[in-house]
């Protein structure tokens, strides 16, 4: 068995990764590095597992794990 499904956006092959994911948890954004996640290799399309998703959840509500932190601009399009 294959531990993802094809893309359901493209069908193309998912390939499972270690990536930076930018994961939002009540209205705050937090990066995380080294996540496992499923990568299609056609558009780029990401997926968790539901251990990951829980695993990341579990990490940014603590908050004790922050590395560090970043300003980002926030500009209007109109």
């Amino acid at each position: 068995m294959k531990p993802y499904d094809d893309c359901i956006h493209c069908g193309g092959s998912v390939k499972e990764k270690k990536e930076r994911l930018d994961y939002r948890y009540h209205g705050q954004l937090f990066i995380v590095e080294n996540v496992l996640v499923g990568v299609c290799l056609q558009c780029g399309e990401k997926y968790l597992k539901a251990t990951v998703a829980k695993k990341l959840e579990k990490l940014v509500s603590t908050k004790k794990t922050v590395w560090k932190s970043v300003v980002v601009p926030v500009v209007s399009a109109i």
